[in-house]
């Protein structure tokens, strides 16, 4: 008997979650679909797009918006449920027959990871074929040019080759008065001018030409090579009737191969991401390998950068003929510091004479300052201080040891930093492209592992949604469309934004793709076990009159502390 209780409890949970759930599926769909018209509209409109496109758009459109659409209803069609099912009193019901929350919640649960799995294979399968048609489409809208169309006294230059200016156009559209025609020749210039007083303008039924029968006019034609100083012949032909077609093929909305866009990361599958991942992760090593090979075969010392080579150095009196001893070196350079030291000595002496007769005459100032104020009754004007000489770089208090620069002679010592700034550009100029090849590889390898991710964490957000929707919808109580929706909203809103920081910290390398892309899930989910705790102890997390008593009880103890407070004066 509670099994087949539970069976109908079951299928109506389920019944009442599947309606709100494809109502709210549907209208989120049309809003997103606007929001993407909303964005492209300046570059559709004026096209001259038949309904059949648009409508392939819109398609293509809608699937692209699906993986965003199913989160989002999942949450609303949750609060929903279970608003409708508090306000009317049917879970505090089922609740006092013993069914507990969780196990009342089991078949809404069962149903989610259901449009889980259904989200994953259409994220998986679907959504990239639904991205490559979708940018083809786009692409091929996009570059086409405007509808044809002429308007009256303004020069029209969409046609190739022609530029055309119509005086006045009649209301059926065809007929035409004080038709000026200009054609330009493969140079760019006008040498060919029509001119008529009247005629029409038809496009052809196939809309492959535009055809003009023009009447009473005259056509201009320049003939001659205009560099030669000998001059152009000029020809005017008068005409009752001409006729001169016009081709529209470049207005007709070219088909790109679905190839061109093929390649793109939005257009894999997870196992062409992972496949093409390790293509590029094989890439960006052999670039690696190729800069660390031109910088040995360019730079010599790596092998005397370790302190084993140094100290082999210091050791030998004399490395080599090229290198002075490492004493000579070192005695030089005492010789040097010596004397600079000396030299700093001198000046801090000198600095301290000159600190003490400014001090001496400060002192007499600041007396013959007070003698003054006494006599005048007021009071002393401070002198002005001298402001302390900034000390320069000071010479250290030990001898520096020698460097390797320090090895070198002075007649060579010239000679070894020019080839080695030689051997530091030859070096650069070898790195330059395999490091620009290095790092588009590497922004697109982030590319790639973000989409990888992103095909997982959109469909397990439909999970997520859930577990903070079942449980909200308990706690609130409130069916319809109000307070769910603006609780709805604001959980989408906060997993929208945190989704597109991820991507956004991923593609500036600030995160890695694994913590960005799923960063909406663990920041989510400890949210939705929270709301889980609250709603199986009946929280009045939400409730008004639970504030309102909570105020109530504090608000004796602000008055109480109010009145013990001393009074002030």
């Amino acid at each position: 008997m509670l099994s087949r209780l539970f069976n109908k409890l079951d299928i109506l949970l389920i019944k009442a979650f599947v309606g709100p759930f494809f109502a709210t599926f549907f209208v989120t769909l049309f809003v997103l679909v606007l929001q993407f018209m909303w964005l492209y509209i300046d570059d559709f409109v004026g096209k001259g797009l038949d309904t059949f496109t648009v409508m392939r758009m819109l398609l293509y459109v809608a699937a692209t918006t699906v993986p965003l659409a199913l989160p989002l209803a999942v949450l609303l069609s949750s609060i929903m449920t279970l608003g409708n099912l508090g306000e009317t009193y049917e879970l505090v019901a089922i609740k006092s027959a013993g069914i507990s929350l969780l196990r009342f919640l089991r078949p809404l649960f069962i149903v989610t990871i259901g449009i889980t799995l259904i989200a994953f294979y259409f994220n998986n399968s679907i959504l990239p074929l639904a991205n490559l048609k979708m940018n083809t489409l786009k692409y091929d809208i996009i570059v086409s040019k405007p509808a044809f169309a002429i308007k009256e006294g303004v020069f029209y230059d969409k046609i190739e080759g022609f530029v055309i200016k119509i005086g006045k156009k009649e209301r059926d559209d065809s007929t035409i008065r004080n038709v000026v025609i200009y054609e330009q020749n493969n140079g760019g210039n006008q040498d060919n001018m029509i001119i008529a007083d009247s005629g029409t303008m038809v496009v052809s039924p196939d809309k492959q030409s535009l055809v003009f029968t023009l009447k009473n006019g005259s056509r201009y034609q320049e003939k001659g090579d205009r560099s030669v100083n000998s001059g152009t012949d000029l020809i005017r032909m008068a005409f009752k009737t001409y006729k001169k077609v016009m081709d529209l093929s470049s207005f007709r909305m070219n088909k790109t191969d679905d190839s061109t866009f093929k390649s793109n990361f939005q257009m894999l599958s997870i196992n062409k991401l992972g496949h093409a991942i390790d293509s590029m992760k094989k890439s960006n090593e052999s670039y690696a390998q190729q800069m660390e090979r031109t910088i040995s075969s360019a730079l010599r010392f790596p092998p005397w950068m370790d302190t084993t080579g140094w100290a082999d150095i210091e050791k030998a009196p004399k490395p080599s003929k090229y290198l002075m001893s490492i004493d000579s070196a070192r005695d030089s350079l005492r010789k040097d510091w010596t004397v600079a030291l000396k030299a700093q000595d001198s000046t801090d002496r000198a600095h301290d004479s000159i600190q003490k007769k400014q001090d001496s005459i400060r002192k007499a100032q600041e007396a013959l300052a007070k003698a003054k104020a006494n006599a005048a009754g007021g009071h002393p004007t401070p002198p002005p201080t001298a402001s302390p000489n900034n000390a320069g770089a000071r010479v250290p208090k030990t001898a520096p040891d020698p460097q390797f620069y320090d090895l070198l002679p002075d007649s060579i010592r010239t000679q070894v930093l020019d080839r080695a700034i030689g051997a530091i550009a030859v070096a650069k100029n070898g790195i330059i492209q395999p490091s620009a090849f290095y790092d588009a590889e590497k922004h697109q390898l982030l590319m790639h592992e973000e989409a990888w991710h992103e095909k997982i964490t959109m469909a397990v957000a439909c999970l997520v949604m859930f577990v903070i929707g079942a449980p909200l919808g308990s706690i609130i109580r409130k069916g319809g469309i109000g307070m769910p929706l603006v609780f709805a909203v604001i959980f989408f809103v906060i997993f929208f934004l945190l989704n597109n920081f991820g991507k956004k910290f991923v593609g500036q390398e600030v995160m890695t793709p694994l913590a960005g892309m799923w960063m909406p899930t663990y920041v989510l989910t400890p949210i939705g076990l929270f709301l889980v705790y609250k709603a199986l102890n009946d929280s009045q997390l939400f409730n008004k009159e639970f504030y309102f008593r909570l105020t109530k009880k504090i608000r004796p103890l602000f008055a109480s502390r109010r009145r013990q407070a001393p009074q002030k004066t």
